[in-house]
C-alpha cells in the first residue's frame, strides 16, 4: 500500500507540474482552456502511475535468499531465486537470506566482520569465579519454514534478535553454571560446548532454523584467578621438580650399588678363571711330563729288546775280538784246573 501510495502521489505531482507549465505558455498566448490545461495532466498522471504499476509487478529474487508473499497482509506463496511476477502495489515480498548467517560476541564488536555482532557474556562457575565467554553461532533460514517465520518471527534482523540472540546469551550463561572454573580454564570445553549446542539445535529447529556451527572462542577470567591458577601450577611444578630429583638420587644409588655388585662378580669370575687356569695348566703340565716319561720308558724298552735280541753268540764273539787288548788273562778253573788264554780259541773237540 505505501508503494500505492507513493505512485498515486507521484502521478499527481507530475500531472500538476504539467498543467502549470501548459497553463503558463497558454497564459502568454491568451488561449487558455480547461480542456487544454486538465486533459494533458491528466495523460500525464496515467502514464506515470502505468509505469510505476509495470516496475511494481515482477520482483526479482537472487540465489542464496526466498522471498515471502504478502498480499494485503497475508501470506500467498514463496519465491524462490529467479524473476517473479506478482500484483503491483498489492502483493509485497519479505525477503530471507537462506545462506549461512554468523552471530557473534566478542570484547570489540566494532572490530568483528560477522553479520550480526554483539558484546561478551558475562557468568559465573559453580565455585562462583566470574567469567566471560566469547562464542560464535553459524546458522540459516531454512526456505520451507520462511512463511512461518514471517508469521511468528518477521523479518531477518527480527529472527536474529529474538532467537540467536537470546536463546544462545541464555543458554551460554546458564549452562557454564555447571562447571567449575578449573574445567574451564584447563582449556576442555568441549563438554560445555557439546551441552549448549544441543540446546540451541533445539530451538532453532522448532523456530524454521538450522544451527550449523556453535563455537566457544575464549573464556575469560578475573586477573586474580589467573594468578592464583598460576601460582598453584606454580607450586605443583616445584613439587614435581623434587619429586624427579628424589627418583633420579634413587636412580643413581641404583646405578652405583649395581656398578659396584658388577665389579665384584667381575673380580671374582677373574679369579675363579685366573685359579681353573693356573690348575688347567699344572694337569696339562703333568700330562705333558707323564707322557714324556712315558714315551722314553717306551722307547727305552724297545730299544733294551732290540738290544737283546741283537746279541748273538757271533756278534758276542765279535765284540770281544775287537775289545781284546792283546793280553790274555790267566783263568782260574774249578778242582785245581787252568784254563790257558789259547784254549778260549780252540774249538771243542766233538765226542
Amino acid at each position: 500500500m505505501t508503494q500505492l501510495l507513493f505512485s498515486v502521489i507521484l502521478a499527481f505531482v507530475v500531472a500538476i507540474g504539467l498543467s502549470v507549465v501548459i497553463v503558463g505558455s497558454g497564459a502568454r498566448r491568451r488561449q487558455i482552456t480547461v480542456r487544454t490545461a486538465v486533459i494533458p495532466a491528466a495523460i500525464a498522471f496515467v502514464l506515470v502511475f502505468a509505469i510505476m504499476a509495470l516496475m511494481n509487478s515482477y520482483t526479482v529474487v537472487e540465489a542464496g535468499n526466498v522471498a515471502v508473499v504478502k498480499r494485503l497482509g497475508r501470506v500467498i506463496t514463496v519465491f524462490e531465486p529467479g524473476l517473479h511476477w506478482k500484483l503491483p502495489f498489492i502483493d509485497n515480498t519479505v525477503v530471507y537470506r537462506t545462506q549461512e548467517i554468523v552471530y557473534e560476541t566478542s570484547d570489540n564488536p566494532d572490530a568483528s566482520k560477522a553479520d550480526y555482532t554483539d558484546f561478551e557474556v558475562d557468568t559465573a562457575t559453580s565455585d562462583g569465579q566470574q567469567i566471560t565467554a566469547r562464542y560464535t553461532v553459524r546458522f540459516r533460514i531454512k526456505p520451507q519454514e520462511a512463511a512461518n517465520i514471517v508469521n511468528n518471527l518477521g523479518i531477518e534482523e527480527e529472527v536474529v534478535e529474538k532467537v540467536v540472540k537470546q536463546n544462545s546469551r541464555v543458554w551460554v550463561r546458564n549452562l557454564l553454571r555447571n562447571y567449575e572454573a578449573s574445567q574451564l580454564y584447563s582449556g576442555d570445553i568441549r563438554a560445555a560446548q557439546d551441552n549448549i549446542t544441543d540446546q540451541l539445535r533445539a530451538d532453532f529447529e522448532q523456530e524454521g532454523l538450522e544451527l550449523i556451527f556453535f563455537g566457544l572462542r575464549q573464556i575469560g577470567f578475573t586477573e586474580a584467578y589467573k594468578q592464583a591458577v598460576e601460582n598453584k601450577q606454580i607450586e605443583a611444578e616445584n613439587i614435581i621438580t623434587k619429586q624427579n630429583l628424589a627418583r633420579q638420587a634413587e636412580f643413581e644409588k641404583k646405578r652405583i650399588i649395581t656398578e659396584a655388585e658388577a665389579e665384584a662378580e667381575r673380580q671374582r669370575l677373574e679369579r675363579i678363571g685366573v685359579a681353573q687356569g693356573e690348575a688347567e695348566s699344572i694337569k696339562l703340565h703333568a700330562e705333558a711330563q707323564a707322557k714324556a716319561t712315558l714315551l722314553k720308558a717306551e722307547a727305552q724298552a724297545k730299544a733294551n729288546r732290540l738290544i737283546a735280541e741283537s746279541l748273538t753268540p757271533e756278534v758276542i764273539s765279535w765284540q770281544a775280538v775287537e775289545n781284546w787288548s792283546g793280553q790274555y788273562p790267566t783263568v782260574l778253573g774249578t778242582g785245581g784246573q787252568y784254563i790257558l788264554p789259547g784254549d778260549l780259541f780252540n774249538t771243542p773237540a766233538s765226542p
